[in-house]
């Protein structure tokens, strides 16, 4: 099969559904090529090594690249985020789709709102379906992460969503909460499918091999707490730094360290200055390929969303990287993410921006011994290895493609 991504962020920005992904539907012995724009993301500025123009194209491991301009943001501001998901929209219907080769099928990773736009004119002129993979719900994701308040535009951007669900041939979400919510939307339930995300990165499980720089956010006589990726607004981390204030008492064996950036980087930081913390570290964003050497230096890994209902559907993708990696969660999710967690028994659920529970949840980690915290991460590995790997659910992928190029 012919399988052509549309996708606004690929490799080597951090982002599911990427590198990997082509990768290994090319072992299964199909071909794949991805049509993207520059790479800008999380930093907001185009990479090193890049250079924006109408057209470019790249080999990255045997998986054919196009890329196209984009209008790079990563402010916060609803506008230039605005600017940014229609800037990739347009590049890639304009430059992009003349440029790429016939598929079987189209694969739409549903990261922005108009990403649907280029598959959608592609299949209406070449008659080529499409499966629209869907990460987040929106409207409801704009309007609880605050970058879209006006109901006149919640609206439209509903009417929108519900456009494009009519005409994608299959749609992919994460979770049985997702299933449901586009059930209620009026989105016929055979067309929609269940696949998990998996870890997108090695895992060398090697920890890091600078003594200098693990003693400094990692020290060997404390419980490391690691928050890694995205320090964005959904993240909602101010709970967490409370928690870490008020352990921030002579004889507290706890750490936290949060290794990434984002919208609100800055108000953490402020925050911790403001309190004068001492068990806070933050540490800039690293390459992917040195992540791994991060988590396995680390004892608890950390990951937490805003207490909202619509995050209560939502299974966080780092959720599942953390399992990859054998390492306990300190999970601050309800719903689908919290009863993923604790199935797999690989860590201890709190509630997300509850202060109190979050601080017992940290006491109860710092409390275990080593063996402990080890059993927890080896649950969550194999609950990993036997139902979310990237082979299963690529195999899921396959299955769908060909229903539809069978059509």
């Amino acid at each position: 099969m012919k399988i052509l991504f549309i996708k606004q962020l690929f490799y080597p920005e951090p982002t599911a559904r990427s590198l990997d992904f082509a990768l290994e539907l090319k072992k299964n012995g199909h071909e794949v090529q991805v049509l993207t724009g520059f790479p800008s993301y999380p930093i907001g500025k185009i990479y090193k090594g890049y250079k924006q123009k109408f057209f470019y194209r790249e080999k990255i491991e045997g998986i054919d690249v196009i890329r196209v301009p984009i209008f790079p943001d990563q402010s916060g501001r609803a506008i230039f985020r605005i600017l940014n998901y229609l800037s990739y929209a347009i590049s890639a219907t304009i430059f992009g789709l003349p440029r790429v080769s016939k598929p079987d099928v189209v694969f739409v990773y549903h990261g922005a709102l108009p990403v649907g736009i280029p598959a959608m004119i592609y299949k209406f002129f070449r008659r080529v379906p499409f499966v629209y993979d869907i990460n987040d719900i929106w409207p409801e994701t704009l309007a609880v992460s605050g970058l879209l308040k006006n109901k006149f535009l919640l609206n439209f951007v509903e009417r929108w969503c519900s456009f494009t669900y009519k005409r994608a041939d299959k749609i992919t979400v994460l979770s049985e909460g997702f299933k449901t919510l586009l059930i209620s939307k009026g989105v016929p339930e055979k067309k929609i499918h269940i696949v998990y995300h998996w870890s997108r990165d090695p895992i060398s499980y090697v920890e890091l091999e600078d003594k200098v720089v693990k003693e400094k956010f990692f020290p060997k006589e404390k419980i490391n707490f690691l928050f890694p990726g995205n320090i964005g607004i959904g993240q909602s981390l101010l709970s967490i730094l409370k928690v870490a204030k008020s352990l921030n008492v002579p004889g507290s064996n706890v750490n936290f360290t949060f290794l990434g950036e984002g919208v609100s980087l800055k108000e953490l930081k402020d925050f911790v200055e403001k309190e004068k913390l001492s068990n806070v570290c933050f540490h800039p964003r690293v390459l992917s390929s040195e992540v791994s050497s991060y988590l396995q230096s680390a004892d608890v890994l950390i990951v937490h969303l805003k207490n909202t209902t619509l995050f209560e559907i939502t299974i966080p993708s780092k959720t599942i990287a953390f399992m990859k990696a054998g390492k306990p969660i300190l999970a601050g999710l309800k719903g689908n993410g919290a009863q993923l967690v604790k199935s797999a028994k690989a860590g201890l659920v709190c509630t997300p921006d509850d202060v109190n529970d979050i601080k017992e949840k940290v006491i109860q980690f710092a409390s275990m011994d080593k063996e402990q915290l080890s059993d927890m991460g080896k649950n969550g590995l194999g609950f990993y290895e036997k139902n979310l790997s990237i082979g299963k659910n690529t195999k899921k992928y396959i299955s769908i493609f060909e229903e539809i190029k069978r059509r």
